[in-house]
């Protein structure tokens, strides 16, 4: 593969401890990502029956895959916040990659 091809097709992380500075960079920069999940879920706001105080059941189609900043970052978790404004805590064994367009963090 040429060098430009690789430019072209940019770069990829693999690992938790390599992608930390560059989770911790894409943070602080309010870079917008694209994360893929390993299994769809409803990505949604969650209404509450105030009645009860149980969470209603969520209506909406499944997705791997969504948009969003991230806002916090945890050796656990990962915190995004979405332009609909809601904010989602995904664990880090749910997630398959996340990408900012240029860079790719694909664990292992």
């Amino acid at each position: 593969m040429t060098r430009a091809k690789e430019k072209a097709e940019g770069r990829t992380v693999r690992g938790w401890r390599d992608a930390r500075t560059l989770l911790e960079r894409w943070r602080k920069d309010l870079k917008t990502l694209t994360v893929e999940l390993k299994q769809p879920r409803v990505i949604d706001l969650v209404p509450i029956d105030f009645v009860s105080g149980e969470p209603v059941e969520r209506e909406g189609k499944p997705t791997k895959e969504f948009r969003g900043k991230l806002i916090y970052l945890t050796n656990a978790d990962l915190t995004i916040r979405q332009p609909s404004g809601a904010i989602l805590v995904i664990d880090r064994y749910e997630v398959v990659a996340v990408s900012d367009g240029k860079t790719t963090f694909a664990p292992e």
